[in-house]
């Protein structure tokens, strides 16, 4: 058929009103399902086939194609079905469906060639026979750039709906406003121009908000799938991914006779960088070593991956990979952190790793037992001396030197004031820290003897700090009732420069008649004595003996919330009230370890003295 057979009998009217309302609508509800799946069909054909690129670029040329077909065929209804105004619908559709696919995301410059000659067979269809007059030069000048702008700036332009209006209203306005008087079945008015032209207003602006809308949206899963398969510190795989893939891992391994082993990695003497630097620090340390491991696993090839699996445990999981390739890259990952230095806020710290190597058996039932011989190893290269690689039951660095079993030290702690402004620091406290290296961890005993000349040096150094000048020293029993000890004290007072108040605490159980003996001497020269470790779940009636020869008393802040759940309001302190207040006792609670200590001391006990890590958290020295 002839395009221009049908010319004379086309009528020049645009569509009525509600023909009209009605095509805006059926080009709304076309555009919104085409985008969708559209969408659908583009990421399949780039997701499904990844790891196939000859199948995936062959499906994402038949998608093209199969869009660009069906908008020139919306096209050519418009021409050669309906007449006039009434094919409008179709012309926009087509036009719709042709340049929507210009904003494939990946494309290559063939592949948009591929779109761009779509638009242009349907773009010069409607100018056939008219392509001597001027408007069509503006015409196609007016495409090429709004084709141009698409493909350089194409990333830009997709998700921004302003942009994404801007542009294709560019094209649009090219497109209407300069088409011949009679196009593929038109017959161009003004009036039939603006309706044209609405329909692809209202199909542009539908694209344009809709993909916004689902790449905010997109981003939105991406970043939930990310917080939840890999752990939002480190950026290691977490530990639900860990279990899903350990499962699947196990399963394919032992089906199809592949490798399969895991690495159970420990950092050394965490929890102590965490309580001399704080924990920021060591979120920083953490931070730096998955950083590190996960930096020398990409040097090596094969399929291997790195989860948290806790506070600082980390696995390696390698599939298909040999025990001597994995042997290899285990110590080279040991080695990289051993030598580095990692930037914890003001400090920079070493730190070393325990790990334990494991690989499948055939009589395995699960992973599980895999990870059990793999942290039995973990365990024996901690028993070494830590920063060892234990693989089976052969610990590979065998020169590790083993540490003493304990280190002791002298920390201090603020008693603080609660009934002054700013709750300033009363006294300072000498405590003992002991660190167990089979634990990892710092212990602070209630119970110790330190001799007096170490601990009156030590609070000779904290005195030259200027923070306070009142000063809580621990005594044994032994060290108390010695008869030269008020005499040694006195001396220690008299030799420093500035006026030292000093208490010496001994513990609650002392016999009253050794009490009772010895605490004169200490008040006589001016050094107050304080009873410690006291329980306020514990009977009254063997402290009562004891507290007229005192001046302080210490209770831990867990009993007496546990004692005396509402404070001060509880009938039963009235008993304590009625003990303590004939002998004028300074009291003290201690143990304040977080906020809702610090607000049942502050809310329901009114208590003058605190003392806690909540308000102070002593400096412990920094191991190596």
């Amino acid at each position: 058929m002839d395009p221009g057979d049908n010319v004379a009998t086309l009528g020049t009217a645009p569509l009525d009103a509600p023909l009209w309302f009605a095509q805006l609508l059926i080009t709304f509800m076309f555009a919104t399902g085409f985008i969708n799946y559209y969408r659908r069909i583009w990421q399949v054909a780039n997701n499904w086939f990844q790891d196939k690129p000859v199948y995936k670029w062959l499906i994402r040329v038949v998608v093209a194609l199969v869009a660009i077909g069906i908008g020139t065929s919306l096209h050519m209804v418009g021409w050669l079905v309906f007449t006039n105004a009434t094919g409008l619908m179709f012309h926009n559709m087509g036009l719709f469906v042709l340049t929507f696919i210009l904003l494939d995301e990946h494309v290559t410059w063939w592949e948009y060639g591929l779109r761009v000659a779509g638009v242009a067979d349907v773009w010069l269809m409607h100018h056939m026979d008219y392509f001597d007059r001027p408007e069509f030069v503006l015409s196609a000048v007016g495409a090429v750039i709004g084709l141009s702008v698409l493909w350089l700036w194409r990333n830009q332009i997709r998700f921004r709906v302003w942009r994404h209006i801007g542009v294709y209203m560019f094209l649009g306005i090219c497109f209407w406003t300069l088409l011949p008087p009679h196009s593929a079945g038109l017959t161009v008015t003004p009036a039939i121009i603006i309706q044209g032209l609405s329909m692809y207003f209202v199909m542009v602006v539908v694209t344009a908000i809709t993909l916004s809308r689902d790449h905010k949206l997109d981003i939105k899963n991406a970043v939930n799938a990310q917080l939840a398969q890999y752990d939002s510190l480190t950026n290691a795989k977490s530990a639900s991914i860990y279990r899903r893939d350990v499962t699947h891992f196990f399963q394919e391994a032992h089906d199809d006779g592949h490798y399969l082993t895991v690495a159970a990695i420990d950092i050394d003497h965490f929890k102590q960088i965490n309580d001399h630097y704080g924990h920021l620090a060591g979120d920083d340390v953490l931070i730096g070593v998955a950083r590190s491991i996960d930096a020398e696993l990409s040097r090596h090839e094969g399929q291997h991956s790195l989860y948290r699996t806790g506070g600082e445990e980390f696995n390696i999981v390698f599939v298909d990979v040999s025990l001597a390739a994995v042997q290899a890259i285990v110590t080279a990952v040991w080695q990289t952190v051993q030598d580095q230095q990692f930037d914890a806020g003001a400090y920079t710290i070493k730190t070393t790793l325990s790990i334990g190597v494991a690989e499948l058996h055939p009589e395995d039932q699960s992973f599980d037992d895999v990870f059990a011989r793999a942290d039995a190893s973990l365990y024996q290269s901690k028993h070494n001396g830590r920063n060892a690689i234990t693989i089976g039951d052969l610990t590979l660095n065998s020169k590790v030197l083993h540490h003493v079993m304990a280190t002791r030290t002298l920390i201090s702690q603020s008693v603080l004031d609660a009934t002054l402004d700013g709750t300033p620091i009363q006294a300072q406290e000498v405590l003992l820290a002991r660190y167990e290296y089979d634990h990892d961890r710092w212990n602070f005993p209630s119970d110790f003897v330190i001799p007096i000349d170490v601990q009156l040096n030590y609070i000779r150094e904290l005195l030259a700090t200027g923070v306070t000048h009142r000063v809580m020293m621990h005594l044994s029993t032994l060290q108390f009732s010695h008869v030269e000890t008020p005499a040694r004290l006195t001396a220690f007072i008299a030799g420093e420069p500035m006026d030292v108040k000093l208490m010496v605490e001994v513990d609650h159980n002392i016999d009253v008649a050794v009490l009772a003996e010895n605490a004169a001497r200490y008040q006589q020269v001016g050094i107050e004595v304080g009873l410690v470790n006291l329980d306020a779940r514990k009977s009254l009636a063997t402290l009562k003996a004891r507290l007229p020869y005192v001046n302080m008393i210490k209770l831990s802040c867990a009993s007496v919330r546990d004692r005396y759940p509402e404070g001060l309001s509880d009938p039963q302190v009235q008993t304590w009230e009625d003990t303590v207040r004939p002998h004028h006792l300074k009291v003290v609670i201690n143990g304040i370890e977080n906020s809702q200590d610090a607000a049942f001391v502050r809310e329901k006990l009114h208590v003058q003295y605190l003392q806690g890590y909540y308000y102070d958290r002593p400096e412990l020295p920094r191991l190596a």
